[in-house]
């Protein structure tokens, strides 16, 4: 099992979230690559595991108008296009790295 966040930081400004990890570990990703990234049943089909979301069609502005805590495992964010059913596992998120490094 992946550690846990230590602390979870918006960086409105500059599009950005980052965690810092109980490790020492620190991980960045842009807003943009967090939400072309999400793996929910309206991005991704369930069935074949292809991408349904239309990446050309996120706003590269695109924020993040909230953030909650799921449990003890996960975070989910709200974009500002209103998408808000993609669950960011720390698992996935910690594995990602320097996947999404803006």
């Amino acid at each position: 099992m992946r550690p846990s966040p230590k602390d979870i930081k918006l960086k409105r400004a500059e599009g950005i979230v980052e965690i810092l990890w109980l490790d020492g570990e620190t991980s960045r990703w842009s807003v943009y690559d967090l939400r072309c990234s999400c793996r929910c049943a309206h991005c991704v089909d369930e069935m074949t595991g292809e991408r349904t979301l239309n990446v050309a069609e996120v706003p590269d502005d695109i924020g993040i108008s909230d953030m909650e805590l799921v449990g003890s495992y996960a975070v989910k964010f709200t974009f500002s296009d209103g998408h808000d059913t993609g669950l960011y596992t720390w698992d996935k998120l910690y594995e990602a790295g320097q996947q999404f490094l803006a």
